[in-house]
């Protein structure tokens, strides 16, 4: 072979190569592609079931105040709802989240829905060294407490008694529905108040409790009408 020969043998082009990139670049893309759909979807899945509750907590459950009182007005129990402003305890951990709340003037009564997520067994582990069973139903105690807000000094008063609870799980949360009845709404004298949830653990020193804004009665706030679906009636 002369040197001619042997030089175009080294200098022959190879077609298969920009064939094997090209085939490694869509192999890469559609990977990529792949990572970006399974993340937004992973995000999508976290969103909905973040603002997600169970209906045994969400709807309006009929103790035996409420059924006597939905008998004697034949359904129309006048029932408010209104979007909680800060649905969280801390803006920061967000340890304890309220939603659904359920307000019957005429009775004083209110419900509500709390939701926590598991990984906050481990936050209150490492503040108060203690270990909770996050499927427990009788870890917490729950207490309503009214804010005149013209004392403008912190007061609060505790008002109303926990007449139900029921728990719930799914996935990573878990969740209480919560029955106060003989809620004072409307404190004599005052125009506008609050009622915060407080949160505590059974047998912890707390400084403070978990602590929620739950209702807001003020020139700034507003509630609407809760409609009963079909379903929502006393058994």
């Amino acid at each position: 072979m002369d040197d001619f020969e042997r030089y175009s043998d080294y200098n022959e082009y190879d077609e298969d190569e920009p064939r094997k990139k090209s085939a490694v670049g869509r192999v890469l893309k559609i990977l990529v592609g792949v990572v970006c759909l399974l993340v937004v979807g992973v995000l999508a899945f976290r969103l909905i079931i973040f603002n997600r509750y169970p209906d045994s907590v969400k709807n309006i459950y009929f103790n035996e105040k409420l059924t006597a009182y939905y008998n004697e007005t034949d359904g129309n129990i006048g029932a408010l709802t209104q979007n909680l402003r800060a649905e969280y305890d801390d803006p920061d951990e967000g340890n304890f989240f309220g939603d659904n709340l359920i307000v019957i003037p005429e009775i004083n009564q209110l419900q509500l829905s709390v939701r926590y997520n598991v990984s906050l067994m481990e936050s209150i582990k490492e503040k108060y060294g203690v270990e909770l069973d996050a499927d427990a139903d009788d870890i917490f105690d729950f207490r309503l407490s009214v804010i005149p807000l013209s004392k403008n000094d912190g007061t609060a008063i505790a008002t109303g008694n926990l007449s139900y609870k029921n728990t719930d799980k799914m996935l990573m949360y878990r969740y209480y529905k919560l029955v106060f009845d003989d809620v004072d709404l409307t404190l004599e004298g005052e125009e506008e108040v609050w009622i915060r949830l407080e949160i505590f653990i059974k047998g912890v020193e707390m400084k403070e409790p978990y602590m929620i804004l739950v209702y807001e009665d003020t020139a700034d706030s507003a509630f609407e009408d809760y409609k009963l679906s079909s379903e929502e009636k006393p058994q």
